[in-house]
C-alpha cells in the first residue's frame, strides 16, 4: 500500500500540487509574519526590562522634596526619581534634552563611550549620532555652550521617536534626544518639564494612585501618564499586535482555501479510483487499511508543504519584513526568538486536511465491492433546473453543455469560483491598502489641514503672549492639544482633546466647531466605535482629577487627529484655561522669528514625510500580489485540469461527431470564463470587506486609515485575475489538442 501511495502521488502530482502550494503559502505567511511579531515583542520587552522603565511618570509644576517624601511613604510606591525634559531647536534639527538620575529607574542603555556621570558632557541618541556622523569626543554646541560628546545611548521611551506629532515617521537626522547632568541642564535657557519617575508595586491601582498623588501635589499636579501608553512604546507594541492579527487573518484565509482545494482534489481522485477501492476490498484489505491509505495522501502532501513553509517563513519572510518595518524603530539589537506555535499550526493544518479527506472516502469504503463497482458504471444525473423552463431551448448548445457540467460537479465548480474569488480578494487588499493610505493622507492634508504652515512654541501661550505674537498678522487659528481621559461606563480611555480658536485652518469633517455651544463636542469615529458611543450621548472627561460631562454632537469620520474636538468657547465653559501650543497660518513665513518658536512645519513637507509610510508596506503589498497570483493560477489550474480529466471522453466524442477543434476549445473556454466571472463578481464585495478588516488592523489609536480603492486599482486587479485565467486556459488548450481521440474513446466502449 505504501508503494501504491507514492505511485499514485507521482501519477497525479499536478492535482496535488495546488494542495501543496496552498499549505506551503498558509504556513509560510503565518510563521513569517508571526515570527516577526514575536521577535519585535521579545525585543521590546527585553529593552523595557533592562532599563527598569518607570511604571508611571508624574508631571509637576516644580520639584518639592517634602512632597516627594510623602510620595515615597505611599503603600504602592516603591521608588521615586527626578527627571527634567526640555526641547532644543535649531534650523537643522530638534533635540529632546533629558537629565539622568543615579537611580536605576528608566535608565538609558549606553551603546558606546563612557557611562553616565556628572561630567560636563552630553550623551547623544545613537541613531541621531550616526545619522549626523558625529564622533566621540567631538564638541556639540547648545546655544553658546560647548559640550563634549561622551557617549551614545538608547532609551525604550524613544523606541519610536519623532520631533512632534506633525512628523509621522522618525527622521534621525532631524530629530533625536540626549542626556545631560542636572547641573548642565540648568544652565540652558529652556522651558523644562519637571517629572517624577515612579516605580510601583505589581498590584497597584492606577486610578487610586492618581488620586493620592493629586492630593499630595494639589495645585502643582499636572498629569500622570504610563510610559507604555503615551511614549513611542505605545506605537511599537500596537504595531506588534497589528502584525499578529495580520498573521492570523491571512493564514486563516489560506487555510480555508487549502481545505476547499483538498476536498475537491480528493473527491475527484477517489472517484477515479472507485474501481481500485472495490478491488482492494474484494481482495480482503480491511476498511481501516483502505481508509488510512487514502488519508495518507492528505497527510503526506500537506505535511510536506506546511513543514517547508514553517521552516522557510522565519528564515526568508521575517528578515525581509523586518528590513521594511524594523528600521522605523530604535532598539539595541533584534533578538532571535523560537516559538513552537508554527509546528503546532503544521499539525493543525495537516490534521484538518486529513479530516477533510474523510468526506469523499467514508461513503465508499463502508459499502460492498459490488455496490462500489455499480456506482462506477451506472451514474445518473438530474436535469438542470433551467431545462424545465422555456428559456433553456433558446440557450446556445455550448452554454447548455457548460451549465449541465456545473450542475453535475458542483464541488468542482465551487473550487474554481473560490480560486478566482480568493485571487481577487487578495489583489483588492494589496492594491487597496495603498489607495486607503493615499486617500487618508489626501483627506488629512487637503480637507482637514487647510493651513500652509504650523508654528509650534516652546511652551503653551497665555492670552497676553498670544496677543503679542499675532499682532502683525490677521489670518490665523490657535491650536491646543491636551491629554485627557474619556470615561464611558466603567471604561477609562486615554485620548487627546483638540481645541481650536476661531478660524478656518483646521476643518473637522461634518462638524463646524464654531457652532458648538455649552458642553458640545465632536468625537472621532474610530474612538466612538471602540467605546460604543453614539451621537447625542453624554460622556465624561477627566481633567486633572476633575470630571466634566460633555455632549457628543456628532461623530466625526476623520483619519487624524483622533479624540475629542472642542472650540475655544466650549473649553473655557468647562473652566479650563485656553493655552495653545501651536499657531496655524494660511501662508508660509507670515510670522517673524522670535525666541518662543520651537519649530515650523510646512504642510507640504508633512505630506511628503507621511507618504513615506507607503515604503514600509510595499513588502506586504508585493507579498499579497504574489500570493494572489499563486492562489489564482494554482487553484484555477487544478480545477480546470479536473474538468479536463473528467471530460476528455466528452471532448473526444464531440470531435468524432464532427465538432471542429475550435468549437471544442470554446466549450472549455466558456466554462473557465463562467466560473472565473462568478468568482470575480463575488470577489468584489468580499475583497471590500477584507480590505476594511485589513485597514482596521493597520490603523492605530493615533491615526485611523479610511478604507478606499480606486477604479484603476479595481481594473488592474480584474486584469490580473483574467490574465491568470487566460494562462490556465492556454495550458488546457495544449492538453486538449494532444488528446488521442481514438484511444480516449476506448474506455467508453
Amino acid at each position: 500500500m505504501v508503494r501504491k501511495t507514492f505511485r499514485d502521488l507521482r501519477k497525479n502530482w499536478i492535482s496535488f500540487l495546488s494542495v501543496f502550494l496552498m499549505s506551503f503559502i498558509c504556513l509560510f505567511i503565518f510563521t513569517g509574519i508571526f515570527h516577526l511579531s514575536q521577535q519585535m515583542d521579545a525585543t521590546g520587552k527585553e529593552f523595557v526590562k533592562d532599563s527598569r522603565l518607570a511604571d508611571n511618570v508624574l508631571s509637576v509644576a516644580s520639584f518639592n522634596a517634602e512632597m516627594e517624601q510623602e510620595m515615597n511613604k505611599l503603600e504602592n510606591v516603591k521608588q521615586v526619581a527626578r527627571r527634567s525634559i526640555g526641547r532644543y531647536q535649531t534650523d537643522k534639527f530638534s533635540l529632546t534634552l533629558l537629565t539622568f538620575n543615579h537611580s536605576a529607574i528608566s535608565r538609558p542603555q549606553v551603546i558606546r563611550g563612557a557611562k553616565l556621570t556628572d561630567r560636563a558632557g552630553i550623551w547623544l541618541d545613537e541613531d541621531f549620532f550616526q545619522a549626523r556622523h558625529y564622533q566621540l569626543g567631538e564638541a556639540f554646541l547648545i546655544e553658546d555652550t560647548s559640550y563634549e560628546i561622551l557617549g551614545t545611548v538608547r532609551q525604550p521611551e524613544f523606541i519610536y521617536h519623532t520631533a512632534s506629532e506633525d512628523q509621522p515617521l522618525p527622521n534621525h537626522k532631524k530629530s533625536g534626544y540626549a542626556y545631560l547632568s542636572q547641573q548642565s541642564f540648568e544652565h540652558l535657557r529652556l522651558y523644562p518639564v519637571h517629572q517624577l519617575l515612579v516605580k510601583t508595586k505589581k498590584n497597584s491601582n492606577p486610578p487610586w494612585l492618581e488620586k493620592e498623588l493629586a492630593d499630595i501635589w494639589a495645585a502643582d499636579y499636572l498629569e500622570l501618564n504610563q510610559p507604555q501608553d503615551t511614549s513611542g512604546l505605545s506605537i511599537f507594541f500596537d504595531r506588534v499586535t497589528q502584525i499578529q492579527r495580520l498573521a492570523f487573518l491571512f493564514s486563516s484565509l489560506f487555510l480555508l482555501l487549502t481545505l476547499i482545494t483538498m476536498e475537491a482534489t480528493m473527491r475527484r481522485f477517489v472517484k477515479q479510483q472507485q474501481l481500485q477501492i472495490a478491488v482492494l476490498k474484494a481482495q480482503g484489505f480491511s476498511r481501516r487499511t483502505v481508509l488510512l491509505h487514502y488519508l495518507s495522501f492528505g497527510m503526506i502532501v500537506t505535511l510536506f508543504g506546511a513543514s517547508l513553509g514553517c521552516m522557510l517563513g522565519p528564515k526568508l519572510l521575517s528578515p525581509a519584513l523586518l528590513t521594511a518595518i524594523g528600521n522605523q524603530f530604535s532598539v539595541p539589537a533584534w533578538l532571535e526568538v523560537h516559538t513552537s506555535l508554527g509546528y503546532l499550526m503544521v499539525a493543525v493544518v495537516t490534521l484538518l486536511n486529513m479530516l477533510i479527506t474523510l468526506l469523499p472516502v467514508l461513503p465508499l469504503i463502508g459499502q460492498l465491492p459490488a455496490k462500489i463497482m455499480q456506482k462506477q458504471s451506472n451514474q445518473r444525473f438530474k436535469r438542470v433546473w433551467l431545462e424545465h423552463t422555456k428559456l433553456w431551448s433558446h440557450l446556445p448548445f455550448a452554454l447548455q453543455w457548460t451549465l449541465r457540467d456545473i450542475q453535475r460537479n458542483r464541488r468542482r465548480a465551487v473550487l474554481g469560483i473560490f480560486g478566482a474569488l480568493g485571487c481577487m480578494l487578495l489583489l483588492i487588499a494589496a492594491l487597496g491598502i495603498k489607495d486607503s493610505i493615499n486617500f487618508s493622507l489626501d483627506s488629512i492634508f487637503n480637507d482637514t489641514y487647510r493651513y500652509e504652515e504650523k508654528v509650534t512654541f516652546k511652551k503653551p501661550l497665555n492670552a497676553q503672549e498670544r496677543t503679542a505674537t499675532a499682532e502683525t498678522i490677521t489670518d490665523y487659528q490657535w491650536l491646543e492639544q491636551q491629554n485627557i481621559k474619556l470615561l464611558k461606563d466603567s471604561e477609562e480611555q486615554a485620548t487627546k482633546a483638540t481645541i481650536v480658536s476661531d478660524g478656518n485652518e483646521l476643518a473637522v469633517p461634518t462638524l463646524d466647531l464654531q457652532d458648538l455651544a455649552a458642553n458640545q463636542v465632536g468625537l472621532s469615529d474610530a474612538l466612538a466605535k471602540k467605546l460604543k458611543v453614539k451621537p447625542k450621548d453624554t460622556v465624561y472627561i477627566k481633567l486633572q482629577q476633575q470630571i466634566f460631562p460633555v455632549y457628543i454632537k456628532t461623530i466625526v469620520p476623520i483619519s487624524s487627529p483622533q479624540g475629542l474636538f472642542f472650540s475655544q468657547a466650549v473649553w473655557e465653559n468647562l473652566q479650563q484655561t485656553f493655552e495653545p501650543q501651536s499657531l496655524l497660518l494660511p501662508k508660509k513665513d507670515q510670522l517673524p522669528e522670535m525666541p518662543l518658536i520651537a519649530s515650523r512645519n510646512v504642510k507640504q513637507q508633512q505630506f511628503e514625510d507621511s507618504q513615506k509610510l507607503l515604503e514600509g508596506i510595499l513588502m506586504i503589498v508585493t507579498l499579497l500580489i504574489l500570493a494572489a497570483l499563486a492562489l489564482g493560477i494554482t487553484i484555477m489550474l487544478n480545477c480546470h485540469l479536473l474538468i479536463f480529466s473528467e471530460r476528455f471522453i466528452e471532448f473526444a466524442t464531440l470531435k468524432v461527431l464532427g465538432f471542429t477543434k475550435r468549437e471544442v476549445l470554446s466549450l472549455s473556454f466558456l466554462e473557465t470564463s463562467l466560473l472565473t466571472l462568478i468568482g470575480w463578481l463575488l470577489g468584489l464585495p468580499a475583497g471590500w470587506l477584507f480590505l476594511k478588516a485589513y485597514v482596521a488592523m493597520v490603523s492605530t489609536d493615533q491615526q485611523q486609515y479610511l478604507p478606499h480603492i480606486t477604479f484603476q486599482s479595481l481594473a488592474l486587479a480584474s486584469l490580473v485575475l483574467f490574465g491568470c485565467m487566460l494562462l490556465v486556459q492556454a495550458y488546457l488548450n495544449l492538453r486538449i489538442n494532444r488528446i488521442d481521440f481514438a484511444t480516449a474513446l476506448k474506455p467508453a466502449e
